[in-house]
């Protein structure tokens, strides 16, 4: 397992904001719940996102690191980049991959999912999202300060780019957020999707989104848009790790990337969107900060 901190060499040609200092079974929980975050958190909305996790090896110590870091941050919802589910999606195993190892952290919290090649290759996505109940992809979620929008890069296409032009025109929130499989970027073993790039990355860099997340390659990278869209992947929530290839194509916005398992915690506090890349050891892998791109989004 590898992580490369990128922030101290690239730190002046980037001018990104990030450390790599360290900090410090049950019946099936409610599929709906209301969040009862204390306020003692200062945060205004949190959630935890993660994917490529269902069944895995690492799962129940990426579920562990989760439930600790909901202890001392706010945590309103827990999001998944997808590949929940197994090798094909089985619904036999919905409560084994979805349900049992966050069992604590779903008493007061929703989950909220994408859908992952692995989630839907035998036919059985609209079970899962019918099992977590919700509604099909695309969809949006929303918290204080930051509208989530969940789409289905199983299929990238254009009716679902002017589905997102149109959700971003009536949010009011500070932040947006995508979240959906496969990835817009990579140097994994899967790397970049090309359909993505073409058909909804100049959707996120006209419309203003803040941060896409991704899963599909089972690391974590961050990349950084000349116009500051945060494109992160976060697929080490479980299964086996993938390397990180170089060179990489992508390489004048690589910010980070370690080859960890791990979650990502982002906090929206005011004006301020921080995230967090956690390890299944609770050590702070990366940590940047971004800021609403008002210049970006459609009047």
């Amino acid at each position: 397992m590898t992580h490369r901190p990128l922030c101290a060499a690239w730190a002046l040609a980037l001018l990104t904001t990030c450390t790599g200092s360290s900090e410090p079974t049950a019946d099936r929980p409610a599929l709906r719940a209301t969040t009862t975050t204390s306020a003692a958190f200062a945060s205004d909305a949190g959630f935890i996102a993660f994917g490529d996790f269902g069944g895995g090896p690492a799962q129940g110590a990426v579920a562990d690191a989760m439930t600790a870091w909901a202890d001392d941050h706010r945590v309103d919802a827990l999001v998944t980049t997808g590949d929940n589910v197994y090798d094909v999606g089985d619904p036999s195993l919905f409560d084994d991959h979805l349900d049992r190892p966050y069992a604590d952290l779903r008493t007061t919290r929703p989950l909220w999912v994408s859908l992952g090649n692995h989630d839907v290759q035998s036919g059985h996505g609209d079970e899962q999202l019918a099992y977590l109940d919700l509604p099909p992809l695309p969809y949006v979620k929303q918290l204080e300060g930051v509208d989530l929008f969940f789409l289905d890069a199983n299929r990238p296409d254009a009716e679902q780019a002017a589905w997102l032009r149109e959700r971003l025109a009536e949010s009011e929130a500070t932040f947006q957020v995508a979240l959906f499989h496969q990835p817009a970027y990579s140097c994994a073993t899967h790397g970049s999707t090309p359909a993505v790039v073409e058909l909804w990355v100049p959707v996120f860099e006209e419309a203003g989104v803040d941060l896409v997340l991704n899963g599909h390659d089972h690391l974590y990278e961050h990349f950084e848009s000349p116009s500051g869209v945060h494109y992160v992947v976060t697929g080490g929530g479980g299964r086996n790790l993938y390397p990180f290839r170089e060179p990489c194509p992508h390489q004048s916005m690589l910010r980070d990337y370690a080859e960890e398992h791990h979650f990502t915690a982002v906090e929206v506090t005011g004006d301020a969107m921080t995230v967090t890349a956690v390890s299944a050891e609770g050590a702070v892998l990366e940590r940047f900060s971004a800021r609403p791109r008002d210049g970006g989004r459609p009047g």
